[in-house]
């Protein structure tokens, strides 16, 4: 069970004007940046540091009339975490999101300093008369938990110490009426890889239209398959899967994604 985990910033759709880490901050939510597809309603968590972060810990509140359907870390900043949890309780309207980069052996680099998503938040609406969503943070006990981020701060020497900071974050009310509807992906398609070069993982994003039977196959410089990631129906949507190269050598491999009619290949190199 996550305890006391952390991060430096954070805001909810976009940030809103420099802040020292330390400082008193201000956040604010853009509901252009909200989408929604009938009731339910997406919404961006995002993070902004300005220094390397160790780990976070994010207990929100949210305001009634809707529910906590699910967090997605999927394309977002903290996609290479190792922990990524999202312990819902609709009971209770909240949410413990909380992130730490490492806790395998491998080594994994802390969250880099800047601004952008670590989670979405996926609401469904069950009171039709609602018109916004409110959310805040909290403190909970037994386990404990308050909005914490954690940073490395480093002497004369190089020798490490942790740094915690509690930023306070402001309510913030999210309209409805403003929301961007979302659509589906109009024809399959495959992204590149990210991060490209990479070590050891790197996610791989496609689009499918329509519900589809789905391949997605990794093949090493000879053509030879290396393994197989997805060979399962998919429903529409974009979709992002993990590749843990781990266990595999440097070098250049490629990605190939079949569904239907389509296929398409890309190439990726794993650097170690």
């Amino acid at each position: 069970m996550i305890k006391r985990l952390i991060t430096s910033t954070v805001i909810l759709a976009i940030l809103v004007g420099p802040s020292m880490v330390f400082a008193k901050l201000n956040h604010q939510l853009d509901a252009a940046d909200i989408t929604r597809v009938d009731n339910l309603v997406t919404v961006p968590l995002v993070v902004s540091n300005e220094d390397n972060l160790v780990a976070m810990d994010i207990p929100l509140g949210f305001s009634e009339g809707v529910t906590l359907k699910e967090v997605i870390f999927e394309n977002t900043r903290v996609s290479y975490f190792d922990l990524k949890v999202g312990i819902i309780d609709n009971a209770k309207r909240s949410v413990v999101i909380g992130l730490l980069p490492q806790i395998s052996s491998n080594n994994k680099p802390d969250l880099p300093a800047g601004t952008g998503t670590v989670a979405f938040l996926v609401f469904e609406i069950t009171d039709p008369s609602v018109t916004e969503i409110a959310l805040e943070a909290i403190e909970l006990e037994k386990p404990d938990h308050s909005l914490l981020f954690v940073y490395h701060e480093y002497d004369g020497i190089g020798a490490p110490s942790i740094v915690e900071v509690n930023p306070e974050f402001s309510r913030t009310t999210l309209s409805l009426s403003g929301a961007a509807n979302a659509s589906l992906p109009t024809t399959f398609a495959l992204e590149q890889n990210y991060p490209n070069p990479f070590n050891p993982a790197t996610n791989i994003s496609f689009d499918v239209p329509v519900t589809a039977e789905v391949n997605l196959t990794i093949y090493n410089v000879l053509g030879q398959e290396v393994v197989t990631l997805v060979d399962r129906i998919l429903e529409a949507g974009t979709h992002t899967v993990e590749w843990d190269a781990t266990a595999y050598s440097s070098g250049v491999y490629f990605y190939r994604v079949s569904a239907e009619k389509f296929t398409e290949t890309k190439k990726m190199m794993l650097l170690k």
